[in-house]
């Protein structure tokens, strides 16, 4: 089954599935949830069309490079969810925070796709 794009960017009314950042069809990458290196470890009873609308959310480029190949409970516990701690060891960080530039405040760890519902 082919994609359709502008069935996937509509998905979200044109929003990044996981940040919720307005991004045009043109920017949007589109993300498999269940990512194609995933698929093929699924039992044969249970494959399904990996293209299929329910298995794609439109995504911005950086959320999808961060993705990459992860299931979405990897995505946001892994990956998303030790951010900040990762972000305030960066010495540039420690200085915009001492100057109260930035604030680095835990993530509540929904996606824009959950909290849109």
């Amino acid at each position: 089954m082919k994609i359709n794009r502008q069935e996937v960017h509509a998905k979200y009314s044109g929003h990044c599935a996981y940040c919720g950042k307005v991004i045009t069809i043109k920017e949007m990458q589109v993300d498999h949830i269940v990512s194609k290196s995933h698929h093929r470890f699924i039992p044969r009873q249970d494959k399904f069309d990996i293209n299929n609308l329910d298995n794609l959310n439109p995504s911005c480029r950086s959320c999808n490079h961060y993705k990459r190949a992860l299931s979405i409970e990897d995505f946001r516990n892994i990956w998303l969810g030790k951010l900040h701690d990762r972000l305030a060891k960066l010495y540039t960080v420690k200085v915009a925070i001492d100057y109260r530039i930035v604030t680095i405040k835990e993530w509540d760890k929904k996606f824009y796709f959950e909290k849109e519902r």
